[in-house]
């Protein structure tokens, strides 16, 4: 739980008093390897976060599934609270997460500053991470995503199916490995 605090502060400074209102509504929630923790389509009244391991995000289109992000310790899963998900949730490792109804954590950022500013300055996170990808990377051809991803997440090659990264960068299993053995 530390280690999580500690990244949560790391967005913003949080007092004692916060940390303790947040954590407290907060359930720890342990997945196997391939398990989902939210199925698309299906009811999730609940906020995310990656305690420790590594998750990803797909969709399924026709008969395959396109990887829309990964998460890691300390991350946020879902983004934008939504009643019903648009997406799956699946544990690439062993992972333990964190949820919290998105009802109590709405609670919360009224019932303390501390809490709305750090909800503000996660969001600001994402919407900025999210900003660079589209301005960035959508428009690279594939080696420079391939580039961009491995100087920004080296550790999801050690950690991650080769065919979730493909998908991720949207080319084939063959396309990456042909990328990864003339970058070597």
């Amino acid at each position: 739980m530390d280690k999580f605090i500690e990244q949560q502060r790391a967005v913003y400074p949080m007092s004692d008093e916060a940390i303790r209102l947040l954590v407290d509504e907060m359930e720890e929630v342990a997945f196997s390897k391939g398990e989902l923790s939210t199925r698309e389509g299906d009811r999730d009244p609940f906020v995310w976060f990656v305690k420790e391991g590594l998750v990803r995000a797909y969709v399924e289109l026709d008969t395959k599934d396109i990887t829309l992000w990964f998460a890691s310790d300390g991350e946020m899963i879902n983004f934008v609270y939504r009643d019903i998900s648009v997406y799956n949730v699946e544990m690439v490792e062993d992972t333990v997460l964190f949820r919290i109804p998105a009802t109590k954590l709405d609670k919360l950022f009224e019932q303390s500053h501390d809490i709305a500013i750090w909800g503000l300055k996660l969001l600001d996170y994402y919407l900025r991470e999210y900003e660079n990808y589209f301005i960035n990377d959508s428009w690279s051809d594939a080696r420079e995503q391939y580039e961009s991803l491995m100087h920004s997440r080296p550790d999801l090659f050690q950690r991650v199916p080769l065919k979730h990264i493909a998908s991720y960068l949207q080319i084939t299993p063959q396309s990456l490995s042909r990328i990864r053995s003339s970058s070597k």
